[in-house]
């Protein structure tokens, strides 16, 4: 069975290679009995026949008919040359080139004004801008190109270019982006019934689903595009989807149908002859029984998968096996062939300059040496690899290197610098559940949003379109109407009558319509606005709750500490204090024991402001005046404010109505707000407190200002979190408890600041 399949597929490629090898002497023939414009059309065609065979040749049958069309002024045949150049320079991997013919070939088509040909160029210039991974230019290109698409109606291109930008917005991670241009592809190409461009974008909608870990949906639509591809007998396009049905199986675990779909796609692959997708399904099945722990078995379909790699020469493909490889073989304790193959992968990504490979793999050597305490030659390599992992944000990475580096330095018992990367392991851990898995959430409720959006709108659209086809059959019932006036004048008046009446009717329904159109406009744009105040406060919730479950371990932390260092801390002052009282010490011994005295007061109101933070406020609200409040803190500071050369200027009008407070914590907050606002400015400047009552009228706004050094925004999002200043002498919790104060009251703080400007601090609290 084998050798009659090797046999079909050489027979298949010796038709190819006989049906390329016609078509090219077709088109020499052609250019010898052809002149002026005809040849060269005639040297372009045969020109862009050689791009992928022999890209050289392209250059050099480019350039004649370059030379022919500027001879005999021929623009479009000028302009196909170059593009043709751009052609030649992209498979030869010189993208740069590449840019500036196609470029070039652009400007010329633009002045000729061939809408199609345009299309191409720009299509050109977008695909090279996706492989130099400059995305953001690709989507101007396809943008453009899409634009004229639209003008000319033309629906198989529009829907094409969607799919273009779609994939771009994919790779963005901007799946939202990417799953409404798929979703106006796929509407389009139902339209127009090309059933194998349906499966095509089905696929591509189940893949954007399962980057949204919605896998439902991801399933829904690669069955879907599987029926469709088993309709129109597309063996490609089955064995394509069945190892995405493969992939989505694998990511929720379920290894037995993962494997089913991933041997059934590669029946179908050996039996078309394509070996860069049987060597894909290889390793993927490799993987499968690496998750399983077979490893025995895995290392078989992995070196399977890199032989064919080898024989087709797939430098991408030789790197992931040979990764996948060592790793096996570390997983079986066989350290020198894991190294041997972890090498070999590295040196396959660095050729192919693929960042990502090469960070994983330095970090999978790095732990070969760590299993084998040779930790210096392990450092070597996964600084390299924290290198690149900062460089690409590769967070999941940056954690293991920031873990491992940790285990050495414990290992060679530096257990502070061991500390040190320990944080940094946790940081980077901590910001991507808060982060990652927040952008995933929100944008699978998004997802779910843009889908229910979409869906109403096809139902105004039907609605809309009814309720046209309504008005259309009573304007034709009046056309025939005003033709039966011809029949007599006998009846003249009451046709008179009958049409007046239904122009009556008709005006009244069509007013009627387009209130129900404005209504119902009215209507979608406030369940929007609705939609999108419902999703920042669910943000806003998420980002408290977090915020509050780190408050309250730092407070429990700080509790802890600070009862365990209090009483040893006020043994140390007290033996201090009677070494002075007691003995008659002189000199030295008297100021160190004066030192230890002053020190052990100062960790002592540290201590308290610890236990401030930490220990559960009793707030005992009752009605009082804020004015009085703010008048009473500034004349406990108006001493300082003149000493500092500050100016208070105090905007609070007394007849603000009273609110629910406790005195005693506002007054506290309010006085360290003003506090931090007096330090912000040491060479003077002008503080301002406003107070006004806010729109809603159920709470006030009081805004604190000053014309300071301000806070950069890097240190804007942590001025609330314990422990974090930027003073030498600060202990970092008087924003933090302030902080707290505030929400004791439920009320709100919002910080404004520009560097060298100075800071606003809102504070609303509720009427009472």
């Amino acid at each position: 069975m084998k050798k009659i399949i090797q046999i079909l597929i050489l027979f298949l490629f010796s038709t190819l290679l006989f049906s390329n090898t016609a078509k090219l002497d077709s088109l020499k023939h052609n250019i010898k009995i052809s002149t002026g414009i005809d040849k060269v059309d005639a040297i372009n065609q045969i020109s862009k026949a050689y791009w992928q065979i022999d890209p050289e040749i392209t250059l050099e049958y480019s350039n004649e008919a370059l030379k022919l069309a500027l001879k005999i002024g021929y623009e479009k045949g000028r302009a196909k040359a170059i593009s043709n150049i751009g052609g030649g320079y992209y498979y030869m991997g010189d993208f740069e080139q590449a840019i500036k013919y196609f470029k070039e070939s652009l400007e010329i088509r633009l002045e000729i004004g061939d809408k199609m040909e345009i299309i191409i160029a720009l299509n050109n210039i977008a695909i090279v801008y996706e492989d130099m991974n400059q995305y953001n230019n690709a989507l101007e290109y396809y943008h453009r190109s899409l634009e004229i698409e639209e003008k000319i109606e033309n629906k198989d291109g529009i829907a094409g270019v969607l799919n273009n930008i779609g994939i771009i917005y994919q790779k963005l991670s901007n799946y939202n982006k990417a799953l409404e241009c798929f979703i106006k592809s796929l509407r389009i190409y139902e339209e127009i019934e090309n059933k194998n461009a349906i499966a095509r974008t089905q696929g591509s909608i189940g893949l954007i689903y399962g980057n949204l870990t919605n896998y439902d949906k991801a399933l829904e639509y690669h069955l879907k595009a599987l029926n469709l591809y088993k309709e129109t007998n597309d063996t490609f396009g089955l064995s394509n989807t069945l190892c995405n049905i493969g992939i989505i199986y694998d990511d929720i675990g379920n290894h037995d149908m993962a494997l089913k779909y991933y041997l059934e796609a590669l029946k179908m692959e050996e039996e078309l002859g394509d070996i860069f997708s049987v060597a894909s399904s290889l390793n993927n099945i490799g993987i499968i029984y690496d998750d399983l722990g077979k490893f025995d078995k895995a290392l078989e379909y992995y070196l399977r998968s890199l032989k064919l790699y080898e024989e087709i020469g797939n430098d991408n493909g030789i790197a992931d096996v040979s990764n996948n490889i060592g790793v096996v073989y570390d997983n079986m304790e066989n350290n020198s062939k894991a190294l041997k193959y972890l090498l070999k992968s590295l040196e396959g990504y660095r050729k192919i300059g693929r960042k990502k490979g090469i960070a994983a793999t330095l970090n999978n050597i790095g732990k070969i040496y760590y299993k084998t305490s040779e930790y210096d030659k392990a450092q070597q390599y996964l600084k390299q690899a924290l290198k690149l992992a900062k460089e690409i944000q590769v967070r999941d990475l940056m954690i293991e290197i920031y873990e491992r580096f940790a285990a050495i330095h414990s290992a060679k018992k530096e257990y502070k610098i061991a500390l040190d990367y320990y944080k940094m392991y946790s940081t980077v851990k901590d910001s991507i559940f808060s982060k990652e898995r927040m952008e995933i959430i929100s944008g699978m409720e998004t997802t779910y949003e843009v889908q229910l959006l979409l869906e109403e709108q096809e139902k105004e659209i039907e609605l809309l379109q009814k309720d046209n086809e309504i008005y259309k059959l009573k304007t034709e019932k009046q056309k025939l109407t005003m033709l039966l006036l011809y029949f007599g004048l006998a009846i003249l008046l009451v046709l008179a009558f009958v049409v007046y009446y239904r122009y009556k009717l008709n005006k009244k329904a069509t007013l009627l319509l387009e209130k129900l159109v404005a209504e119902r406009t009215r209507d979608l744009s406030q369940t929007n606005i609705k939609l999108k105040k419902e999703i920042l406060e669910r943000e806003q919730l998420q980002s408290q709750l977090i915020r509050s479950e780190r408050l309250a371990g730092i407070g429990e932390l700080a509790a802890g500490i600070a009862h365990e260092i209090r009483n040893p801390l006020g043994n140390i002052s007290s033996s201090a204090q009677i070494c002075l009282n007691k003995y008659k010490a002189t000199g030295e011994i008297k100021q160190f024991l004066g030192i230890i005295q002053e020190d052990s007061e100062k960790a002592n109101a540290i201590i308290k402001g610890l236990l401030d933070f930490a220990n559960p406020r009793e707030v005992k609200l009752k009605s009082d005046s804020v004015s009085k409040m703010i008048n009473k803190v500034i004349a406990s500071v108006n001493a300082r404010c003149q000493e500092n050369k500050i100016k208070i200027v105090n905007k609070c009008s007394p007849e603000l109505p009273e609110i629910l407070m406790d005195t005693k914590w506002i007054e506290q907050a309010f006085l360290n707000f003003i506090l931090n606002a007096i330090q912000a400015m040491p060479d003077g400047g002008d503080l301002t407190i406003e107070g006004n009552m806010a729109k809603d009228k159920k709470h006030l706004t009081i805004i604190i200002s000053d014309t300071g050094v301000g806070i950069s925004g890097k240190n804007l999002t942590k001025i609330f979190d314990p422990f974090f200043t930027t003073r030498e002498d600060g202990v970092g919790l008087g924003l933090s408890l302030c902080h707290q104060i505030i929400a004791d009251h439920n009320g709100q703080i919002h910080i404004e600041s520009k560097v060298n400007q100075g800071t606003r601090i809102i504070i609303s609290l509720p009427v009472s």
